[in-house]
């Protein structure tokens, strides 16, 4: 097998690059079902899912809202459940550094209302 990465100079190797497995190889085996639990009712971590299923969220707009400091605890927690959220750093205003602005697929936002809609199971604390 060739060791080297093969990409173009100062541009980031596609995944099939850096792995050495290519596009066909990695499709052989089946996708992890997507399949995500409700929080427990009544949670923090529901109210977050619940924020996230009407917009993208901050820290510093959670904080803002008044529910506290913990938010990447409860988006963690939502990751665990399968709901597979998004997270990128971005500049806000009045704010120092990057933070990470959470947000969920399409898919999962879809998921989330038909769950909610069918009285889908929830997590228990």
């Amino acid at each position: 097998m060739d060791a080297h990465i093969h990409a173009p100079k100062d541009e980031t190797p596609t995944a099939d690059q850096a792995s050495g497995v290519s596009r066909e190889q990695a499709e052989m085996f089946d996708l992890p079902v997507f399949c995500p639990l409700l929080p427990p009712k009544n949670s923090t971590t529901e109210q977050v899912l619940f924020a996230l299923m009407a917009r993208d969220l901050t820290q510093f707009e959670w904080l803002m809202a008044g529910n506290g400091w913990r938010l990447a605890a409860e988006i963690k927690e939502l990751d665990y459940l399968g709901w597979e959220p998004i997270s990128i750093r971005v500049n806000v205003n009045g704010w120092g550094r990057k933070i990470a602005r959470y947000s969920l697929s399409p898919k999962a936002k879809q998921a989330a209302y038909v769950l909610y809609q069918q009285g889908g199971n929830h997590a228990h604390k």
